[in-house]
């Protein structure tokens, strides 16, 4: 295994860097994704054929069942991209319509080629119903001050999602409260933090968490690091610089944490436990449960 790749180091100490993951880390994903949920559940009962109050009572039989399973174990029941388990799917309600609709298509014998099943459910339906959220941002508390106070700094959003779905984001929130629509511009979206390249030996290929017996974190996560390593190249600084700021530790926090990066896991309902304490008992590591402390790790 080769060493991390980073830039080599200023001839000064620069200011940090920091990193914002944006949905469900500046966002209420909860609150947010409640028009995503709504629309994706009609359809899953379109699909299978739930048609009378009988058989939509069926159906959301086998959410309530889904639901239950995954807050009472999330470390049990994994998000998987391409066969690999690269997330909890408990966290967000996104991640989590995929094992309910794994359920319901399971138990009515529908849609069993698994392949057809992920395009469709990761595809044409999660696209479909994200869109019923456009233009409806539901922001976390203090994040429009977080903004604000971050101006002047090298601060940038490094996220899953489409760059100008963000950027428009920041642009609502700088409407309602002013101060935010700098950050528009420094968007980077479609980081692909769920892409794992087996073939790149730059970091180790898992971190164990206790807590997490049936498998380790997967942290090779190339076109995310290449992201993150071309901003600081960019000011001339390290992953030692840096401070990434995300909700969902094995997405956002794992791959830079193993770099050299302070990580703060910004907490939620659905935060897995394991998540909680490992993040909390690394030296450069903070869970955060109010978006103002990040401002309190610059100081």
């Amino acid at each position: 295994m080769t060493a991390p790749s980073t830039p080599s180091a200023p001839a000064t100490s620069p200011r940090p860097v920091v990193i914002l993951d944006f949905d469900g880390t500046m966002t209420d994903a909860e609150a947010e994704g409640e028009p995503f949920v709504t629309g994706y559940l009609e359809d899953l009962e379109a699909l299978v054929g739930a048609d009378t109050p009988a058989r939509k009572a069926e159906v959301a039989a086998l959410v309530a069942e889904v639901r239950a399973e995954l807050a009472a174990a999330p470390e049990a029941h994994p998000f998987r991209w391409k066969g690999k388990a690269v997330a909890p799917a408990s966290v967000d309600p996104y991640l989590r319509m995929v094992p309910i609709a794994d359920r319901i298509f399971d138990r009515h014998d529908a849609f069993a080629n698994r392949v057809d099943r992920g395009r469709l459910t990761g595809g044409v339906l999660y696209k479909h119903n994200y869109a019923r959220t456009k233009g409806k941002p539901v922001f976390r508390p203090g994040a429009a001050e977080v903004i604000a106070a971050l101006a002047g700094t090298e601060t940038f959003v490094v996220t899953n999602s489409h760059t100008a779905s963000v950027a428009d984001k920041i642009r609502i929130l700088d409407e309602r409260h002013g101060g935010c629509a700098w950050l528009a511009a420094r968007v980077h979206g479609e980081a692909q933090k769920f892409e794992v390249d087996d073939a790149w030996d730059a970091v180790p290929a898992e971190l164990t968490v206790p807590g997490l017996a049936a498998r380790n974190v997967l942290l090779r996560r190339r076109h995310y690091h290449d992201r993150l390593a071309g901003l600081l190249a960019g000011v001339g600084a390290r992953f030692v610089d840096m401070l990434v700021v995300g909700d969902i530790f094995e997405l956002d926090l794992a791959l830079p944490l193993a770099l050299g990066a302070r990580v703060a896991l910004v907490q939620s309902p659905h935060t897995p436990p394991y998540e909680v304490a490992f993040v909390a008992g690394h030296p450069r590591g903070t869970v955060v449960t109010d978006l103002r402390d990040v401002l309190r790790l610059l100081e």
